[in-house]
């Protein structure tokens, strides 16, 4: 349609999904060959784009919007930005967009009571909406296990199904139904998922780096009268549903680089938010030589997972060799990992920085962190590595440094994208017998992967390859706890009680333990049991909802190898679980969430004992969405016992809600419900919004337009005549410069007015102006006259 337009008319371009991004601004020249803007594509925010559009016009001209979308708005209110719009003077064309799915099936929802009792039985309400009358099959999952399936016929419209389902045993049960029928085209709204709860004794889980190693712990719990959920790393709940199932979850020596930031974060919600109890045992791989610093873990824990400066532990040695990338932004995730190794040591640790730039060299020599901390990190940030063509000489350097450091643990990080020359079997085997391992991190790289595997291997670190920066933080975590297990003090030792609370009573002297992970206790924790070296050994605090404890020893055979025949080692874990179970009392609210187009809504109704309203009732909810972030929204009484609250929910996957009656400061009663956005509400509709499309233009004062508009080109339509401002400045910047050079003419020269008159003679001969013609005898007598006059 550009081509169209007259040379002084411009025009910009909007790509727009779930949210807007500008494409073009405003020019005389469209030159757009593909779209480059990426924007989410999980929804239809048209409101959003209109404000984006009113917001990119010039001040002058003429300003129209021309709207390409099937009308199928799920986010936003674009009516609402239209009347904004035509405030500043915009009008609105559209042109329809989209396709006719004739044959569409789509699984509006699948409802199951959140919450029930071992052994109830209930019905799977499964909502089919069809575009016409046709025959489907249905399918029934349950926990991923296939239930059966059973064909069923469609009306057109709407559509109820009801399954009956009876569960017997407690726990966390994910359903899943199919609905296929023949020529439908679209598969991805042909699936929806529900969960409910079935609860019954208190429950815990336990997540153990070694299982069999806490048997007795699992065994002290369950003769604590708990039910016991004992998993392995590949175990552990992924999602927020999964993790509220237990009332407690303990992680025996687990590290943070065991799995991503992202579930540490669903499950520090699940116990700020939602009370479920938090137990972190330690070991070698837990606290702070587990890499907890700056993660939502240390964020929940009554711990600082930094050791006090005054204390003297064993000192560890890195160096990291830089090796720079032939790929845009491989060099920018080298250094975020260097960054933040850096970060996490401690100021008695010792780090280097080896790269080549023409040569081997040190960015900065091994050396103490002390209070250069600062300056390592502006120099680690500032590296412009080279393309190292051998690892040979780098690697020498560093063991050369390395060896003669005194850390009590030396290690090496090399980043590459795996092309320079390996260096020698020889050096690998110094490196080995200097006690100092090697990480070799592939970033993105070309070729064989051997050259960096073998160095990780024969140096006994591990070997990383790298597609996606999403893996940085996880490596980060793993590679600086290499480094951070100088933390692990490994000497026995008597437990110092010095205070008595819930978790410690009625226990006598505790046996001794040989190793700890040293921390810091936070300002609010309560500490009952200390080192010999006065660290903490047991904290525990209340934090949000929830309620968290920490053991920086382990509960297994290498550290408390005289705790498993302790008289008390059950009554000690019972009283920790007892603790730091849920200890919010279930509320007997008739309540319900519903998910449509991107809003949440939650209604309650509230009745007492004898079927009254319960009016005046102070009633919030702690959201949470499929990424774990959480938000508390109040609910209004809108009736007699009803109250209601919406909240934002536009991205797909489950989203937890927890309802609490609060009374002065405190919960009175709480309820775990959730609902489920299996799909993008993108596939909920089946055709263009033709009578949405109509009023949205009329609002926007415009028309509608033909797709290939070849007739309805916008650039022609309804022109109006508009006054533009014209910039003036150049013209006055001109006879300013001129009068500039007047005014120094004038203040300069000397001129009389004989002077002045023989010039103005001059050009007006030059130009002709007031010449008289005459004749040749005029002239010569007039000559003689001058002659004569002279003598």
């Amino acid at each position: 349609t550009a081509d169209a337009k007259e040379s002084e008319d411009r025009a910009g371009v909007i790509v727009f999904g779930s949210s807007p991004g500008i494409e073009f601004l405003p020019s005389n020249l469209i030159d757009m060959q593909s779209f480059q803007t990426v924007v989410p594509k999980v929804g239809t925010d048209i409101e959003s784009a209109i404000r984006l559009a009113s917001a990119a016009f010039p001040e002058e001209g003429q300003k129209k919007i021309v709207l390409l979308t099937d009308g199928n708005e799920n986010l936003g209110r674009a009516e609402e930005a239209i009347a904004a719009a035509r405030t500043l003077g915009v009008t609105v064309d559209v042109v329809p967009m989209g396709t006719q799915r004739p044959n569409d099936v789509l699984v509006q929802d699948l409802r199951a009571p959140s919450n029930l009792k071992e052994g109830q039985t209930f019905d799977l309400k499964i909502f089919v909406q069809s575009e016409v009358e046709q025959s489907a099959t249905l399918r029934l999952f349950k926990n991923d296990q296939f239930l059966g399936e059973q064909p069923v016929q469609l009306e057109a419209g709407k559509n109820l199904f009801a399954v009956p389902q009876t569960l017997d045993a407690s726990g966390f049960y994910d359903y899943r139904v199919q609905v296929e029928a023949a020529g439908d085209v679209v598969v991805q709204n042909n699936t929806a998922t529900g969960y409910t709860y079935v609860r019954g004794d208190p429950t815990v889980l336990l997540i153990s780096e070694n299982p069999q190693a806490d048997q007795p712990l699992a065994q002290a719990l369950r003769e604590s009268n708990l039910r016991v959920d004992h998993r392995d790393l590949a175990g552990m709940p992924e999602t927020l549903p999964e993790l509220q199932l237990f009332d407690a979850i303990f992680l025996s020596n687990i590290a943070a680089g065991d799995t991503n930031r992202d579930y540490w974060g669903r499950l520090a919600a699940a116990t700020r938010d939602f009370g479920v109890g938090l137990v972190a045992i330690g070991g070698d791989r837990a606290f702070t030589a587990g890499g907890y610093q700056d993660t939502p873990l240390e964020d929940t824990l009554p711990l600082i997972m930094e050791v006090d400066s005054k204390k003297v532990l064993p000192r560890g040695a890195l160096v990291m060799v830089m090796h720079g990338m032939e790929f845009n932004g491989g060099d920018d995730l080298a250094r975020q990992v260097a960054l933040g190794a850096l970060e996490a040591m401690s100021p008695r640790d010792e780090l280097g920085v080896l790269v080549y730039d023409g040569g081997d060299q040190w960015l900065f020599p091994l050396q103490q962190i002390g209070g250069n901390r600062g300056q390592m990190g502006r120099m680690i940030a500032g590296i412009n590595q080279g393309d190292m063509p051998t690892f040979g000489g780098v690697m020498r350097m560093a063991l050369e440094s390395l060896s003669k450091s005194n850390a009590n643990l030396k290690h090496m990080i090399v980043f590459s994208d795996g092309d320079p020359q390996p260096p020698s079997n020889t050096v690998i085997e110094q490196i080995a017998e200097n006690r100092i391992t090697i990480s070799s991190i592939l970033i993105q790289g070309h070729g064989p992967t051997g050259t960096m595997e073998a160095m990780a291997q024969m140096g006994n670190g591990r070997f990383y390859n790298v597609t996606s920066p999403a893996d940085l933080p996880q490596i980060f975590l793993k590679e600086t706890a290499v480094v951070l297990k100088t933390a692990i003090i490994e000497e026995a030792f008597e437990p110092q009680l010095v205070a008595s609370t819930e978790l410690t009573r009625g226990l006598s002297q505790p046996p001794p333990l040989v190793g700890y992970v040293a921390t810091k206790p936070k300002a609010r924790a309560s500490v009952p049991f200390l080192t010999h070296k006065g660290d903490p050994l047991l904290a525990h605090w209340q934090i949000g909802l929830g309620r968290a404890v920490a053991f920086t020893s382990d509960a297994a055979a290498k550290w408390a190898v005289e705790w498993l025949s302790w008289a008390q080692y059950r009554q000690y874990w019972g009283q920790v679980a007892q603790w730091a179970l849920r200890k919010v009392d279930a509320s007997d609210f008739e309540a319900e969430v519903a998910l449509e187009n991107g809003v949440g809504t939650l209604q309650v109704e509230a009745l007492d004992e004898e079927g009254g309203f319960r009016n005046f009732l102070n009633l919030q909810a702690r959201v949470a969405d499929p990424e774990g972030n959480t938000e508390l929204v109040p609910l209004v009484q809108v009736g007699p016992g009803r109250y209601e609250v919406e909240f934002d929910a536009p991205k797909v996957g489950a989203y937890q809600v927890f309802l609490m009656d609060m009374e002065n400061g405190s919960i009175r009663g709480a309820q775990s419900l959730g609902a489920n956005v299996s799909y993008s509400p993108e596939f909920k509709k089946t055709s263009p919004n033709n009578s949405q499309l109509t009023r949205l233009a009329d609002l926007g004062g415009g028309r509608i337009l033909d797709q290939n508009l070849s007739a309805d080109n916008p650039f022609r339509l309804n022109r109006t005549i508009t006054f533009q401002p014209e910039d003036l400045w150049q013209n006055l910047l001109k006879a300013a410069l001129l009068l500039f050079l007047l005014d120094v003419a004038v203040r300069r020269l000397d001129v009389d007015r004989e002077q002045l008159a023989a010039a103005g003679a001059a050009v007006a001969r030059t130009f002709g102006f007031g010449a008289k013609k005459t004749s040749n005898s005029g002239s010569l007598a007039d000559l003689r006259k001058a002659r004569a006059q002279a003598k």
